[in-house]
């Protein structure tokens, strides 16, 4: 190649130029490294817990369609099968972690190798509870139920955190000989639940907020067996989002910044849990699309929120691993 001097420094300041360029956009994508780092395949994992599971494939939808995001979500037993698998590098995600006390077992475990990327609700609660109809306040006064009840409550998936509260709530009140904690699905729960209710039978289930099952059955708690009211189920919960320790330098940063700010409020989630039990014939997908579609300016302002927090210099920063919103206003 045959160039004057004055045609070579022309083509040197160009190559510069594009050097320059090509480093800026590299900047630009990533969490904390340059685009061609991340990565835009993730894997998420969820429970089959109605409102977490439902607030998974509305985010997936979302980074599927917004963020052009490969996601894979994979649903499992319980929630310690759910941390570990974030701790153990075999999925990146989980949204429904409900600290400090309900899943404080399985979080201490998963410490070190993973890390609370945000809220996804605040402000929970956890207990004994029953439909209004039965004549009883207190956890004290389950003994006088017992024939009625079979010397059953029902819990949820074996292995689940709030089968073990129950199971310690029934020992400090000297119930553990009269009463056992029945594991089954969430599902079959709150089908015995509604069967119940529709027949005013007596029964008591291990429940907790958010869940449907509050705007669709006149229920209670048991004094002396909730959140607030023992030391088995504390004071009230947040619920974290839960991820790998690379997490946040491993995706796109707009998609970590969505995913750290999309919180739901109580009229989302009960929403997005009616729509979900109600679905019919639609599939996981198509009823959060639907709410997607239904609900559009809530999602507008996670993704509004997420551009700006994607705008800021540096990485996403995680949570402190004792991080609590509830908790702090409480005192």
């Amino acid at each position: 190649m045959n160039l004057s001097s004055t045609s070579l420094r022309s083509f040197i300041a160009v190559v510069a130029a594009v050097g320059l360029l090509g480093t800026g956009l590299a900047g630009c994508g990533g969490g904390g490294g340059d685009s061609q780092d991340v990565s835009r395949k993730m894997n998420m994992v969820t429970v089959n817990w109605i409102e977490g599971m439902a607030f998974t494939y509305v985010q997936e939808q979302i980074m599927e369609n917004q963020y052009d995001m490969e996601v894979d979500v994979r649903e499992v037993g319980g929630g310690g099968i759910a941390f570990s698998s974030v701790a153990e590098g075999d999925r990146d995600y989980f949204n429904e972690a409900w600290l400090p006390t309900t899943h404080q077992d399985p979080w201490s475990k998963a410490q070190g190798n993973a890390a609370k990327l945000g809220y996804t609700y605040k402000g929970t609660s956890v207990g004994l509870t029953v439909p209004a109809y039965m004549d009883i306040s207190s956890v004290s006064e389950l003994e006088n139920y017992r024939n009625e009840l079979g010397g059953e409550i029902n819990g949820i998936e074996s292995g689940a955190a709030v089968n073990d509260q129950t199971r310690k709530i029934l020992e400090n009140n000297g119930l553990n000989d009269e009463f056992s904690v029945v594991a089954s699905s969430g599902p079959a729960t709150w089908q015995a639940l509604e069967n119940a209710v529709n027949n005013e039978q007596p029964i008591v289930v291990t429940g907790w907020y958010p869940h449907w099952k509050w705007g669709s059955f006149d229920l209670k708690y048991l004094e002396g067996a909730q959140t607030g009211q023992s030391p088995v189920f504390g004071d009230p919960e947040d619920v974290f989002k839960i991820v790998d320790s690379e997490f946040t330098e491993e995706f796109p940063k707009e998609v970590v910044c969505f995913l750290k700010v999309s919180e739901v409020t109580d009229e989302e989630i009960e929403s997005l849990m009616g729509d979900f039990r109600n679905r019919g014939d639609m599939s996981k997908r198509e009823a959060a699309n639907q709410w997607i579609e239904d609900h559009s300016e809530d999602v507008n302002a996670w993704t509004k929120q997420a551009e700006e927090c994607a705008a800021s210099d540096g990485s996403v920063e995680t949570l402190p691993d004792d991080a609590t919103f509830s908790r702090e206003q409480s005192t």
